[in-house]
């Protein structure tokens, strides 16, 4: 099986001040995927907590977990987690302002070694 390395960045304006998620929507169903690293960014402004992780349908399940300080700084979750296609990654925004600019940036392959 080939290896495809997978790159990828969502950003989206956030239209809900209580929590936004941003969600990577392009994986295959009954594939494998390893993802090396989810991180979460607030472009625009202060977010109470970003919550990196991967989530499945309605329900998501949290890798890591911070309250940066300000705009600009990440959350990020640097692993090595093997999971199907109907786990997608994804980063949960609590708090952050309506109209900011959220950021999801992943890397990981599919399949797995």
């Amino acid at each position: 099986m080939a290896v495809i390395p997978i790159v990828e960045r969502v950003l989206e304006l956030c239209t809900n001040g209580t929590i936004h998620d941003v969600v990577l929507n392009k994986r295959v169903p009954g594939e494998t995927y390893t993802w090396h690293e989810i991180t979460g960014v607030n472009r625009s402004g202060q977010t109470d907590t970003i919550e990196v992780g991967l989530k499945h349908i309605g329900e998501f399940f949290c890798y890591r977990s911070a309250a940066p300080p300000d705009k600009d700084r990440a959350v990020r979750l640097q692993t090595h987690i093997i999971a199907p296609g109907e786990f997608v990654p994804c980063a949960r925004f609590r708090g952050a302002g309506v109209g900011h600019t959220l950021e999801l940036v992943v890397n990981g392959h599919d399949g797995h070694i």
